[in-house]
C-alpha cells in the first residue's frame, strides 16, 4: 500500500477517530478536573466545618513535636480561643497511624478540656470503622488534670474493639496535648492541678489535702509541688485493691472535719475489667461513719461506664454496721452497666473495708463542754 493509499484507508480514518476522542476527553478530563479539584484550603474548611459546623476564623501557628508518639501536622488558634491541631499519632495496628483533628479547649492561659477529635485519615488501620463518634467522645468526658498530666491510654477508650488503633488515636490526642500544653500553655505544678480537682467535691469549704513526701512522711499538698504522693497501701481488701489514701481536713463551725480519700480499685466489671474510684469517708470521733462522696477516675475496658448516673447515691450513706456492703441493685444499679456498677461497688466497700482496719486517736474531751475535734489522727 502507498503512502497516499494508507492515508486513504479505513485504518488510518480509524486512528485519525480515536486520536481525535482521545484528545477531546483528555482536555475535557483537564478542564473538569481544575473545577472540581478541591484545593488545600477547601479541605481544611471542611474539617472546620464537620467539627464546628460550620465555617469559623482561625490562624495558623508554628508547629513543633513534644511527644516520641505523635506529630504536629498542622496547628491553628481558632476565634474562640480553643486550639485546633493536626496530630498523627504512631502505635497502631501493623506500626500504622491514625490522623486526628483535636481541638483542645483552653481558657485563662491553661489547657481547660478536650471539645471534639475527629478522624481525618489512616494508615494500615483495617477496622478503623469499629471507632465510633461515642468511642471518640469520651477525650471529652474524661479529660481531667490528671489526664492532662500523664494522658490517655487506650484502655480508657470504651466503644471501640480495636486496641492497636486505640493507642494511635490516644497518642494522636496526646500529642495535641502536649504541643498546646508546651507551646502557650501557663505551665501549673502538678500540685495545683491535684488540688483543684479534689476541691471540685467540697465547693466552697477551705481545705487542706495531706499526702507524704518522697520518704513517706506526712505532709500539706500545696499548689507549688511537682509532685503529688499519698499514704500507699496497696493492699487486697474484699474485691477490690486499695492503693492509696490522703486526708482532708477543713473546719464547719469552729469543729475540724477529717476524710479519708481513698483510692480503690474494684474488680468484678465487664469482661474481668476494673473500676478506679475515689471515695471520701468522714472521720468522726474516731471512727469512720460515713461516706462523703465516690467519684469514678478511671477503668478498664468498661463499655458503658458513661452511663452510670448512680454515685450521688453513695454520698451520706451511714457505714457504721457491721458487714456493711453496696449490692449492685436498686439505687445502685445503672441500666446497662451492671457489671461496672458491680465493680464500683466492689471499689467502694474494699475502701470501707480498709478504713475499718485502721487506729484513729480520740477526740480529746473538752472541760468547759464546748465539744471536740472531729476525727484527728490516724495511720500514714
Amino acid at each position: 500500500m502507498t503512502v497516499k493509499g494508507f492515508f486513504k484507508s479505513n485504518v488510518f480514518k480509524c486512528l485519525a477517530t480515536l486520536l481525535c476522542v482521545l484528545l477531546i476527553s483528555g482536555i475535557f478530563l483537564t478542564i473538569m478536573n481544575a473545577l472540581l479539584a478541591v484545593t488545600p484550603e477547601e479541605k481544611f474548611q471542611r474539617a472546620i466545618s464537620k467539627i464546628y459546623g460550620k465555617n469559623v476564623a482561625t490562624t495558623a501557628v508554628a508547629v513543633a513535636d513534644y511527644n516520641s508518639n505523635a506529630t504536629i501536622e498542622e496547628a491553628y488558634r481558632v476565634e474562640d480561643g480553643n486550639y485546633l491541631v493536626k496530630s498523627t499519632g504512631k502505635g497502631g495496628y501493623e506500626n500504622g497511624t491514625v490522623t486526628c483533628w483535636v481541638v483542645i479547649e483552653f481558657n485563662n492561659g491553661a489547657v481547660c478540656g478536650i471539645g471534639k477529635v475527629v478522624i481525618d485519615s489512616n494508615k494500615n488501620q483495617s477496622y478503623i470503622d469499629r471507632v465510633t463518634d461515642k468511642a471518640l467522645n469520651q477525650f471529652g468526658e474524661l479529660y481531667n488534670s490528671e489526664i492532662n498530666e500523664k494522658g490517655f491510654t487506650e484502655n480508657m477508650i470504651t466503644n471501640a474493639t480495636v486496641k492497636g488503633t486505640k493507642t494511635a488515636i490516644c497518642n494522636a490526642v496526646n500529642g495535641a496535648l502536649d504541643f498546646v500544653n508546651n507551646s502557650f500553655g501557663k505551665v501549673r505544678a502538678l500540685g495545683e492541678r491535684f488540688l483543684e480537682e479534689i476541691q471540685k467535691a467540697y465547693g466552697e469549704n477551705v481545705i487542706s489535702v495531706y499526702g507524704t513526701d518522697d520518704k513517706g512522711v506526712e505532709k500539706l499538698i500545696t499548689k507549688e509541688d511537682e509532685t503529688v504522693t499519698g499514704f500507699k497501701v496497696e493492699a487486697q481488701h474484699g474485691n477490690a485493691t486499695v492503693n492509696e489514701y490522703y486526708k482532708v481536713k477543713y473546719t464547719v463551725d469552729e469543729s475540724e472535719i477529717l476524710h479519708y480519700l481513698i483510692t480503690s480499685t474494684g474488680n468484678g466489671g465487664y469482661q474481668d475489667g476494673t473500676v478506679t474510684c475515689r471515695v471520701a469517708i468522714a472521720i468522726t470521733n474516731g471512727k469512720p461513719t460515713t461516706i462523703y462522696n465516690a467519684t469514678i477516675i478511671g477503668n478498664v475496658g468498661q463499655s458503658y461506664i458513661n452511663d452510670i448516673k448512680h454515685m450521688g447515691n453513695y454520698s451520706g450513706k451511714d457505714i457504721t454496721g457491721d458487714g456493711f456492703a453496696f449490692e449492685p441493685s436498686g439505687d445502685f444499679l445503672s441500666s446497662g452497666a451492671t457489671k461496672s456498677s458491680t465493680a464500683i461497688a466492689n471499689a467502694v466497700n474494699g475502701a470501707i473495708t480498709y478504713v475499718k482496719t485502721l487506729t484513729f486517736e480520740a477526740p480529746e474531751t473538752n472541760p468547759d463542754g464546748d465539744g471536740g475535734d472531729n476525727g484527728e489522727g490516724g495511720n500514714s
